[in-house]
């Protein structure tokens, strides 16, 4: 919508995505946003009049805010691995560290694997989601597990640090935690097939 008002204009009508945060660029051509896409978030633009949505950060990664200049972005950004820090994005969409505020802490824990897990449903519907593994994980060794299931009515586990997995996983539990149907990351049918029949 303009300035002046008037009648509003869908940009991302073709993304069966979320977008989140929108923001004017510094000449107001075109407008930045964050979007979720199948467990993580990343950095978008599309220009003001209309057009084709150019993603600037991908990877397997959590945009939680950014903040842009005339010519340059800042990202809050992390991974599973990793808490947020600030990151300055580059051309080409590579970013680089501007803050180590985790560094000290980090150099004196161990984490385990977070790895991304599929598996089909009774139906045959895939469900994404994350297998978190304690820190000296031995394969064939059987140990106790937590499903973790979020709630809604929408949402989505991400790529993102979660410390609650990591402190069971530091106390020899593995965990599962899926993205069951209602989750979004994955499109309007995905995030609508729970619609108004919760469990």
């Amino acid at each position: 919508v303009t300035a002046a008002g008037g009648a509003p204009k869908v940009l991302t009508a073709d993304l069966d995505l979320n977008v989140l945060s929108p923001q004017d660029t510094a000449d107001g051509s075109a407008i930045l946003f964050t979007l979720e896409d199948d467990q993580a978030i990343g950095l978008a633009r599309i220009p003001a009049a209309g057009g084709r949505v150019e993603r600037l950060v991908t990877g397997r990664s959590v945009i939680a805010g950014f903040s842009a200049a005339k010519d340059r972005i800042a990202v809050q950004m992390g991974t599973a691995l990793l808490p947020d820090e600030i990151y300055a994005v580059e051309k080409g969409g590579a970013t680089r560290a501007l803050s180590k505020q985790n560094a000290g802490w980090l150099a004196e824990v161990r984490f385990g694997a977070v790895e991304e897990t599929k598996f089909k449903s009774k139906d045959g519907t895939e469900i994404h989601g994350f297998l978190v593994k304690p820190p000296d994980y031995q394969a064939g060794k059987t140990y106790p597990t937590i499903l973790r299931l979020h709630g809604g009515p929408v949402g989505q586990f991400e790529c993102s640090f979660d410390e609650q997995w990591h402190w069971f996983a530091a106390n020899g539990y593995v965990v599962l935690a899926p993205n069951p149907r209602g989750s979004s990351g994955r499109g309007e049918k995905f995030q609508a097939a729970i619609y108004a029949d919760w469990g």
